[in-house]
């Protein structure tokens, strides 16, 4: 019979208990293998990725409710292009680690504010620069580093540190299959543990695929997948007394609810104890209400429309359901081209098909956005049909102008909580020229929308000339200052970009149990320079685009 204390199941399953008990005993045989054995188990989950590309796309897609060819290449492009280039990265440290004793040496500088900022992208050693030519991305360290510390669950023989190994349990993403394997090799290699991965229900025919691409590490005992099939199951396995730690990506609720406890009443009195339902520590990515800021300019037709299109993209992506989709538009209350852009905005909106609303929960959130603000736009695009009932309709682009700014900002359901939808909030800020916009929007993306996951801030390159240091004071995990030509989302992705950040400074839940704390620096800044105009999209094809980098 299961017992159950509070938000804990007490008696995991025969499986679980052995399947744990088997991983716990490769704690030090990961850590002991040496650092070339490692580099050799990475090589061959590499050279598997492109075996089941097709097959990941169209699971990928089907997952998403949908058969449509556009949508199964894309899942193709990203199941392939996202791994392959944070495994790029990994192996190019890992051997340079392994013949020096040291990682790549990259250069640093000392921001105005006295953060130390490392350049990132391009490096002289990763030929995937070649494919952004332009792109450029640094990481500044929060305040309190005042040196940078590369690989450092590593000794100098290569071996991972004493006390450093440990049985991670990694709860997959429900937006995305690939981020689970990220995830996944993120553990082993970035921090020196082996991992217990439980990918989330829809993924779970994408992911006996991802085990196929993973057979080497699972073969050697380092890693090993649940699928499990309810909540009381996966809790026996996150609570489980061998379980060192705990990775997810997924939503605050679900977090909150594992470190917490799942009603909000015991959630209230472990709070005020400071008693964590979960004893061990917890990273997580858990999205925030992403501000999309333009400063004011005199812009030309075209890169209005190339910056309406990136807008577009970033707000409809997935369905809205990305952990750094576009939410809150912000521009100065004083820009002539408010209108203009806006109208652009929206024919780009009447041109993108509307995908089937497939993620969990998606429909509810929708409806309450849209009754908390019932004047909101309706924008209908063309529908793509799903390929399974029961999901709803289509949802329709929600457009939320506010007339004026809150007089409580703090209280504000567009700027509290992350709708994971196709909608977006427009807000004009009362300032007066460019320099006086960038300093309230930083204010009011700092301390007004939740979360410090990722902002956008859209810059003439006049204006970029005229304020290089625009960026530094944004509390976000990524900073991406795209200028009026720039190179849309897709070069972003298909390096790997936007895969390595956390939340901003200052902003953390108390102790070890952090909403966030993933061992990464404050910001990530990434600049793009393309000199042309136009959308800044590939004409490549996807899978040119992957082997390209395998």
């Amino acid at each position: 019979m299961t017992v159950y204390v509070e938000s804990i199941v007490e008696d995991a399953s025969a499986e679980t208990d052995q399947a744990l008990a088997l991983l716990e005993s490769k704690k030090k045989a990961w850590a002991a293998l040496p650092l070339s054995a490692k580099i050799d188990l990475l090589d061959e989950v590499r050279g598997r990725l492109i075996d089941k590309m097709v097959t990941w796309g169209r699971l990928g897609a089907d997952a998403k409710a949908s058969t449509d060819g556009e949508l199964v290449k894309l899942e193709m492009f990203t199941s392939v292009t996202i791994p392959a280039a944070y495994i790029h990265k990994l192996l190019l440290t890992l051997r340079t680690l392994a013949a020096t004793g040291k990682a790549p040496q990259l250069p640093v500088r000392t921001t105005a504010s006295g953060q130390l900022a490392v350049q990132v992208f391009p490096t002289n050693q990763d030929r995937t620069k070649l494919l952004l030519p332009g792109a450029s991305a640094e990481l500044v360290l929060r305040p309190e580093i005042k040196e940078v510390r590369q690989a450092e669950p590593y000794d100098v023989d290569g071996l991972v540190k004493e006390g450093r190994e440990g049985l991670c349990v990694v709860l997959g993403a429900g937006n995305h299959g690939m981020l689970a394997l990220r995830d996944v090799l993120m553990c082993l290699y970035e921090r020196g543990q082996v991992v217990a991965v439980k990918p989330h229900p829809l993924w779970f025919k994408w992911h006996a695929v991802t085990d196929y691409i993973m057979q080497p590490l699972i073969q050697a005992g380092f890693v090993r997948s649940f699928y499990l099939p309810d909540v009381a199951a996966t809790q026996a396995l996150v609570y489980h007394p061998k379980v060192d730690c705990v990775h997810m990506t997924g939503g605050t609720a679900t977090h909150d609810a594992i470190v917490w406890g799942s009603s909000a009443e015991e959630q209230q009195r472990r709070r005020l104890a400071n008693d964590p339902l979960l004893k061990v520590p917890i990273t997580s990515e858990l999205g925030c209400v992403t501000p999309f800021m333009v400063a004011g300019w005199t812009f030309t037709a075209s890169q209005l429309q190339a910056q309406g299109e990136n807008l577009v993209v970033a707000m409809t992506s997935n369905v809205g359901c990305n952990c750094n989709s576009a939410k809150v538009l912000v521009l100065p209350g004083d820009w002539p081209q408010e209108a203009a852009f806006l109208e652009k905005v929206r024919a780009v909106l009447r041109g993108t098909p509307m995908d089937p609303p497939y993620y969990t929960g998606i429909q509810k959130r929708y409806q309450a956005f849209k009754e908390r603000y019932p004047r909101s736009e309706v924008i209908e695009g063309p529908p793509r049909k799903a390929s399974r009932e029961g999901l709803g309709p289509n949802l329709p682009y929600l457009i939320n102008i506010m007339d004026e700014l809150p007089a409580d900002p703090k209280a504000e359901y567009a700027f509290n909580v992350e709708p994971f939808a196709p909608v977006l909030t427009v807000v004009r800020l009362p300032t007066r020229g460019p320099e006086e916009f960038l300093e309230a929007a930083t204010r009011f993306a700092n301390e007004q929308l939740w979360g410090t996951l990722s902002c956008v801030l859209v810059l003439h390159p006049e204006l970029e000339k005229a304020h290089p240091k625009a960026a530094q004071k944004m509390g976000f995990g990524l900073v991406r200052k795209g200028e009026a030509d720039g190179l849309g989302s897709e070069g972003e992705v298909m390096m790997g970009l936007r895969e390595e950040w956390e939340g901003g400074v200052g902003k953390w839940p108390i102790g070890l149990w952090l909403g966030g704390g993933l061992d990464r620096p404050q910001v990530r800044i990434t600049n793009q320079t393309q000199s042309r105009s136009g959308s800044g999209k590939y004409d490549v094809p996807y899978a040119t685009l992957a082997r390209k980098l395998l």
